[in-house]
């Protein structure tokens, strides 16, 4: 692993490290007085105009630029983690996991699923049209000014995805001249580094740029291990006796053998992007930009653990292990092939006041997106043969319009309008070599899909008095989608299908300012519809025995959510806390139905089968123990989130919804002392399942998701106004758990931060 992204900015550091007055310590970090309390941030989600923190008509939890520059935040998900009522793994995480690219998972509330959660970058729709996700990896911490959750159903705002909540993601403006770069190296398992620039400037003339290019690389570590189970036929051949081979169990109890790993998965990405501003006036503005990401993610280094008597490797054949016979060996049980993904988006914004009274935004973003990945077969060899590629090309084309105005004195309307068109191109190859993308031969799958979506909505600010806001408000979305495809392995043709609903979402909040200081009571109601994915809709998946077959016929999930809280602020101590009770009702949830299960062949099919709740409490403590150090604690309690109905699967009534922790909960500190500031954080996550039976009950092995405390730190030391460094050490107790797969231990993370 080359270790010369630090180094880079060697030449600029012997300068700014000369001792000169010139560069007194930067004012924002260094001083041990006591900072102005801002208790009223303004926000946007919650009602798309500006708001403070204690207006908004519902739970909104905001992540500050501040905040994530106490944290080691590699990714998004690592600030995102801290949320009340977030649970969040995997590849949304930069400091605890080690690819670039593979499964995310995200829960709120209980509801979990990525397609359940809609994801902005300031008004961009970051999830793509194909599965509902995207990779996380797109965003870069340096051009973040805050994040915005709104748990709960938002689809009255902004339509489907907005299911669980809504992640707003706001980007740095430019406010005045400003380069700054970022170095830095990960130590330990997995070993990487990063190195970021961005520039921003203001001009004269009402025009300001943003330009901005990160890189990431890793080594990567052996997280996917190869297991091979005891032979059905233990009175056949006996073949090779081997040793190294672990016995151990299936998260489900069933014994199994530990027999290698499929090497690590060495990756890096690059994203750039550029931004401008144009102010034709203080109440004209437009803006707009490209955004740009590439990300490799490789597989080497596959290991069988397995010896012969002479102790040479065994990679093939028939083995046992002190005379239990296994499962055939073949060399694709230690391979793990390649993905590949570049997008492209770009995003243009107009918005002009035509009084204090009314405000008109557009809204218009453009995205495609190239995803591609491998897979071995049973013929596959360490040095190549024969695999498959999935390469699934998509386009998604956004565009909005808002008018916010006032009617009177004490009604203030928001309405809009957007338009919203999703597109797949799939195509599923045969390789002759599976490392090789362009060794492709027969073409064994084609699929083409569309969604469009139109919708209306109305928003209403109603005053009732000094102390009574209520917010009514309903979205119509008229959903269509159709599409086709062609199985040319089992010569299936499935003609063009297509299918429309039109869903109404409507929400209505009330948020009373309390008689005494400092206090809000809030309560909301709404519901939520989350339409299925042209994945789910039209393309057959193959992944080795396991065929999940598309139904055109699914229909948007529904989901009817309330909610009601307080929130305090002492002004004597500047204490903050907040209690809400939630409930979220699940409707015609889509579920997996088992069609053949065999020891040869597993087929099934997505249908709407299920239904659901999740009820709980969240709360949240902040208090200062003294000007520079501050408390801050969340503590997440979900005790109900199971499923209630599923005709697809009746093993499943009753279980705990898959992905949903039943205790979350963070509590930390955070200092800034003259030139040295910092955080030491502590997080809890309690078991969750992964089957929808939760039969797998057996948490602290591999497949498994088993409970964790975790203990992250971040040092901080400002030189001077121009220079910063960091050091952070993440998993400090070094607590190894299972998250599906193993996470890594102790690491440890320097950095270097010059501003000009």
């Amino acid at each position: 692993m080359k270790k010369t992204i630090c180094l880079a900015f060697a030449s600029k550091l012997v300068f700014l490290l000369l001792p000169n007055d010139l560069y007194a310590a930067h004012e924002d970090h260094t001083s041990g007085q006591e900072k102005p309390i801002v208790f009223n941030p303004m926000v946007i989600s919650a009602t798309l105009s500006e708001k403070s923190i204690e207006e908004v008509p519902g739970t909104l939890h905001l992540l500050d630029k501040e905040k994530i520059r106490l944290r080691n935040v590699r990714r998004a998900g690592d600030i995102l983690q801290e949320a009340p009522g977030v649970y969040i793994w995997g590849a949304s995480l930069g400091s605890h996991t080690s690819s670039a690219n593979r499964a995310s998972r995200i829960s709120i509330r209980g509801i979990s699923g990525g397609s359940r959660t809609l994801v902005l970058l300031d008004n961009q729709k970051m999830n793509d049209p194909a599965f509902d996700s995207f990779n996380w990896a797109t965003l870069f911490p340096e051009d973040i000014e805050r994040i915005e959750v709104i748990p709960g159903a938002a689809s009255a705002l902004y339509g489907g995805n907005a299911f669980a909540g809504v992640i707003r993601i706001v980007s740095k403006k430019p406010v005045e001249r400003e380069i700054s770069l970022t170095g830095g190296y990960q130590f330990n398992t997995p070993e990487s580094g990063y190195g970021s620039a961005v520039y921003r400037d203001v001009f004269d003339n009402g025009f300001a740029i943003s330009a901005g290019y990160r890189y990431e690389t890793s080594s990567g570590y052996r997280d996917i291990w190869s297991f091979s189970d005891p032979a059905r036929n233990q009175a056949g051949p006996k073949g090779t006796a081997v040793t190294g081979a672990t016995s151990t169990s299936t998260s489900r109890g069933t014994p199994t053998f530990l027999v290698g790993d499929r090497g690590n998965a060495p990756w890096n990405y690059h994203v750039g992007q550029i931004k401008a501003y144009y102010d034709f006036n203080p109440d004209t503005k437009i803006s707009g930009g490209l955004r740009y990401l590439f990300s490799d993610v490789e597989s080497a280094n596959p290991t069988s653990y397995l010896r012969d008597v002479n102790g040479n490797p065994v990679i093939s054949g028939t083995v046992n292990v002190a005379g239990t016979i296994l499962d055939r060996i073949t060399p694709s049980l230690f391979l793990n092939a390649n993905s590949h993904e570049d997008d492209l988006r770009s995003f243009l914004d107009v918005e002009h006041k035509f009084s204090n009274r009314s405000t008109l935004s557009l809204s218009f973003s453009h995205l495609l997106r190239n995803f591609w990945f491998t897979s071995v077969g049973p013929a596959s060899r360490f040095d190549g043969g024969p695999g498959t590629l999935a390469h699934a090309p998509q386009q998604l084309v956004n565009g909005q319009g808002t008018y916010s105005f006032h009617i009177g004195e004490n009604h203030f309307l928001t309405t809009g309008f957007q338009i919203e068109q999703g597109t797949l191109k799939r195509r599923d190859y045969s390789l002759s070599n599976w490392q090789d993308q362009h060794s492709r031969t027969t073409l064994n799958l084609q699929a083409d899909a569309e969604a469009i979506t139109t919708s209306f909505f109305l928003q209403d600010e109603i005053s009732l008095g000094d102390r009574l806001t209520a917010y009514f408000g309903t979205r119509l979305d008229w959903w269509t989608a159709e599409g086709k495809s062609r199985d040319f392995q089992s010569n299936t043709i499935k003609p063009n299908t297509k299918q429309s609903t039109v869903e109404i979402s409507p929400k209505l909040a009330l948020v009373y300012q309390a008689p005494w200081q400092g206090g809000v009571l809030r309560a909301s109601a709404g519901r939520a519809f989350r339409p299925p994915t042209l994945q789910d809709m039209f393309v057959d998946s193959r992944r080795g025995i396991n065929l999940s077959y598309a139904n055109a016929n699914l229909k948007p999930e529904t989901a009817l959510s309330w909610e009601m809280g307080m929130e305090q602020h002492l002004a004597a101590t500047d204490t903050r806390f907040k209690a809400t009770f939630f409930e979220n009702r699940l409707f015609d949830l889509i579920t997996t139905k088992n069609l053949v299960r065999t020891s040869t062949s597993n087929e099934s099919i997505a249908v709407n089968a299920a239904s659901g709740i999740t009820r709980g409490v969240e709360l949240s403590l902040g208090q200062p123990l003294a000007s520079w150090l501050r408390f801050h604690a969340s503590y997440t309690w979900t005790p109900t989130a199971k499923i209630l109905k599923n005709n697809a699967n009746l093993a499943a009534e009753g279980k705990r919804i898959p992905s949903s922790p039943k205790h979350l909960f963070t509590a930390g500190l955070e200092a800034n002392w003259h030139e040295w500031a910092g955080s030491l954080t502590g997080r809890h996550v309690s078991k969750v399942f992964d089957s929808a039976e939760n039969t797998d009950v057996i948490h602290h092995v591999y497949g498994g998701f088993q409970s964790f405390w975790l203990l992250d730190s971040k040092l901080i030391y400002t030189y001077n106004k121009m220079a910063e460094f960091s050091f952070a050490a993440n998993n400090l107790l070094n607590e190894e758990y299972f998250q599906s797969i193993p996470n890594p231990g102790r690491n440890y993370v320097a950095q270097v931060n010059l501003r000009f």
